[in-house]
């Protein structure tokens, strides 16, 4: 495949290993577009919920410029219109399109939702960029393009100017598995209709870092996971973390459920909890818990007075 001789000659991070869907069909592209529905209509309710709670004074008053909130409402319409286009995309070609569902979503304070943006402005990014492959249609993988593009510019913003943070993780996006980004969604989803088509995913242990889903983290620092392997048997499989970083993928010991961030690691990254023995072979089978998303901030501190962890963990 034109693929696997694209990665076999990009300068990844140990190996190439894009996490996998195991033993299953292939999605379909009616299955695709209610996956990415599914996300759209997380984010537009998650915008729209926060710009109903937190007007300009909210947004003053937790030290952001009056253009902020401005910006954050054209993302939110952006959102919007995504499920608007996925849907009727789904209507035309005779497919029962998902529908929004309940969601709890950390909107404490502004601080905390503008951190939750970034987070989930990230995983949109990897979803589109691990969802592609199995889109068939020019047509929908073109339309799936033009939003991760715009997904990005999203997260570039709530990361640079926003949060003072890296505006990009590095050359490359990290893309993930249909099922690895729905444990990731399905950890604010509170129920969904029971009218909505199922889709061919499966939603792993959670995992945090830190306390938190994301956690901001220097290269060569030591970082705590937290996660719950009683429902998973390991068949006396040790565990290890996965950490998956734009084109490129390591295995790490876990040690006292710790892991060292590997120093060649920047940006945004993904960490699972495994019992593979090979990065190769990490797929849905044998991912006990996570994703939880790392952020190496790199850059410029001195020039830079607001670098530091966005996300409040």
């Amino acid at each position: 495949m034109l693929l696997s001789a694209l990665f076999a000659v990009l300068p990844v991070i140990g190996a190439w290993a894009a996490p996998t869907i195991a033993a299953r069909a292939a999605p379909t592209d009616a299955d695709v577009l209610n996956y990415a529905l599914t996300l759209e209509h997380l984010e537009a309710n998650f915008y729209a919920q926060a710009l109903a709670k937190f007007d300009d004074k909210a947004f003053a008053a937790a030290g952001y410029p009056n253009w902020v909130r401005g910006r954050i409402s054209q993302i939110a319409q952006h959102e919007a219109s995504h499920v608007k286009l996925l849907t009727t995309a789904l209507t035309a070609a005779k497919v029962a399109p998902a529908q929004k569902c309940e969601y709890a979503f950390p909107l404490g304070d502004v601080k905390s939702f503008v951190g939750f943006a970034t987070y989930l402005e990230n995983i949109g990014v990897s979803a589109y960029a691990g969802a592609n492959q199995y889109i068939s249609d020019p047509l929908y993988s073109t339309v799936a393009a033009t939003i991760l593009s715009v997904e990005a510019r999203h997260q570039g913003f709530l990361s640079g100017p926003v949060n003072y943070s890296n505006d990009w993780t590095g050359p490359y996006d990290t893309p993930l598995s249909l099922d690895m980004v729905y444990t990731l969604a399905a950890q604010v989803i509170t129920k969904c209709p029971s009218t909505n088509p199922a889709l061919p995913v499966q939603a792993f242990a959670p995992l945090t870092v830190g306390g938190a889903p994301v956690f901001a983290a220097n290269a060569g620092q030591t970082i705590s996971l937290t996660f719950d392997a009683s429902k998973y048997d390991t068949k006396g499989k040790p565990l290890r973390a996965a950490i998956f970083n734009g084109l490129g993928s390591q295995l790490l010991d876990l040690v006292n459920n710790q892991i060292t961030i590997p120093a060649s690691i920047q940006g945004f990254s993904y960490v699972v909890i495994t019992t593979a023995e090979d990065v190769t072979k990490v797929d849905s089978t044998n991912i006990v818990a996570g994703p939880a998303e790392v952020n190496t901030i790199f850059g410029d501190k001195a020039s830079n007075p607001g670098f530091g962890n966005p996300y409040g963990a």
